[in-house]
């Protein structure tokens, strides 16, 4: 690699000097680093040679024209702040040099006390200190981006706990109130639209927390063309009204095994990229296509032939140099300012694709635009989709059975009270898991079934449950959360096979999950 070395001395025969050094350098050294040397005798030449060409690295004389001394320094500093600077003065100062150092010099060379081996070895490592200096900024600013972003996902968990809560409780009493409501009443249009609302404002919930990657997975038959219109209502939003969107999605797809919130985090995180590659807009076009893979290529031996769905996401923006494009899905890899980003858009993208079993293809080049197709393994048909019949709730009444309901949050403890008293449910609410235990031991373990919520005040809920199972192992249990990071418990509630309810959850899905957990054959 060539290094581009600039002297700046107002004496023409220094400037020779030391010219002659570095060459020597070039013809002696077996270092693979070659040296360029370039000239100027003046700060101004200097600046003007550095505002050209790209300079690794300052040899600066202190003593010059227009300035002298430390502020000699200073003044090259402060228009070149990135690039190294060795001071190679003729003034030996021990207190000027220390100042210099402390103030950024790499090193404080006299002219006539240096030769040709000292000064390149200098040069070298100069060169390599400002390196591993910038890559250590970078990490350390990688670092903090990302303790930002698991702080904001803290943050986001715990609103949406709270939100979920508040849409529980809105959701619940809504669909309360519109069960006690003839449908040709004046009323009854008016709350069928704040449960309209509310199931809206539930949904943008989720898809804020796919950013901070706090939901959780839940893989089922997908429609991937649902996915992407149920999107672009958010993509104008997000990325812009400066960037047109247009989509090709082709008809009668076959359904996908995957997690619908991970696949729209993917096709977001594709967006939010190509934004960044259109400053001043542009163009994003996404496509979909059934597709037959027979030959699976050396890249992705793990990949098995078959029918895919195929997503393509294309952009015209700045592209991706061919040096870039094979680090692009590595961890804290990004090619924007580490300020904006935190590099790991691609990586979580190409995780997600993984994890759903298949793979994704980038093309780029420098000026020419990003195309990113992403491969999906369809799932067979195992039935033709049939309506939904509408839910009859005479048929699901709880018959006097008695539930223990354990919830902090009083209107969603309200809710749920009302709902299962008055489908024929004897209900005992709580808030805390000592409360709980107080009311099984006076009424002997005559109880039903217990609704809990995950997180409680003194105990979680999941500690409850498995200390009430202990003594009473044919209990039926069923959990609840607002929380949809690691408070949730997600991944032990999925490994002991327990039922859970995902908040906010309407009166609906409440009853038909309490009664389909009592019918269920006991343990």
């Amino acid at each position: 690699m060539i290094r581009n070395i600039l002297y700046i001395d107002d004496n023409p025969n220094d400037i020779r000097l030391i010219q002659d050094m570095i060459e020597q350098h070039n013809l002696h050294s077996d270092d693979m680093d070659a040296f360029h040397f370039l000239g100027a005798s003046s700060l101004k030449d200097g600046f003007d040679l550095a505002g050209r060409q790209n300079i690794d690295l300052i040899l600066l004389d202190l003593f010059l024209a227009e300035t002298k001394g430390i502020d000699t320094f200073r003044r090259c500093l402060e228009h070149a702040s990135d690039i190294p600077i060795i001071v190679l003065t003729g003034l030996e100062d021990e207190m000027l040099a220390v100042q210099a150092v402390r103030e950024g010099a790499q090193d404080y060379l006299t002219k006539n006390h240096v030769d040709s081996f000292g000064l390149n070895r200098s040069i070298r490592y100069a060169i390599e200190r400002k390196a591993l200096s910038v890559e250590k900024d970078k990490l350390r600013a990688q670092l903090l981006q990302s303790q930002k972003m698991e702080a904001i996902g803290r943050l986001a968990g715990g609103v949406a706990h709270d939100f979920n809560n508040l849409m529980t409780a809105v959701q619940g009493f809504t669909d309360v109130l519109m069960m006690r409501t003839e449908h040709g009443h004046p009323n009854y249009r008016a709350l069928e639209q704040i449960r309209i609302a509310s199931s809206r404002a539930a949904d943008l919930t989720r898809k804020m927390l796919m950013f901070s990657r706090r939901h959780m997975s839940k893989f089922e038959p997908v429609e991937i063309n649902a996915v992407i219109e149920d999107l672009l209502k958010m993509l104008t939003r997000v990325i812009g009204e400066d960037i047109e969107i247009g989509t090709q999605l082709s008809k009668d797809l076959p359904k996908i095994n995957g997690d619908k919130g991970s696949i729209e985090q993917l096709i977001l995180n594709l967006a939010v990229n190509a934004k960044e590659a259109m400053p001043d807009g542009g163009s994003l076009y996404m496509t979909t296509e059934q597709t037959d893979i027979k030959n699976v290529s050396q890249k992705e031996p793990e990949i098995e032939p078959g029918t895919y769905v195929k997503i393509t996401v294309e952009d015209n923006g700045s592209g991706i140099s061919k040096e870039d494009l094979a680090h692009i899905f590595d961890p804290f890899f990004s090619t924007k300012n580490i300020a904006l980003s935190s590099g790991l858009g691609l990586s979580v993208a190409y995780g997600i694709i993984r994890q759903h079993k298949g793979w994704i293809d980038v093309q780029s080049e420098v000026g020419q635009g990003t195309t990113f197709q992403l491969y999906f393994p369809v799932i067979a048909e195992t039935s033709e989709k049939r309506e939904e019949a509408p839910v009859d709730l005479e048929s699901l009444k709880g018959k006097g059975r008695r539930i223990l309901l354990v919830e902090d949050s009083e209107g969603v403890r309200e809710f749920a009270t009302m709902a299962l008293e008055e489908n024929d449910y004897e209900v005992y609410a709580v808030t805390t898991s000592g409360e709980a235990l107080e009311v099984m031991s006076n009424h002997h373990g005559k109880i039903d079934i217990v609704l809990t919520d995950v997180v409680l005040p003194d105990k979680s809920g999941i500690q409850l449950v498995e200390e009430l199972l202990e003594k009473n192992p044919s209990l039926k249990i069923l959990l609840s959360s607002g929380y949809t990071d690691q408070k949730s418990q997600w991944p032990v509630i999925q490994e002991k096979g327990y039922p859970f309810l995902q908040k906010p959850y309407s009166l609906t899905e409440l009853i038909q999950t309490v009664h389909r957990l009592l019918e269920e054959p006991g343990k």
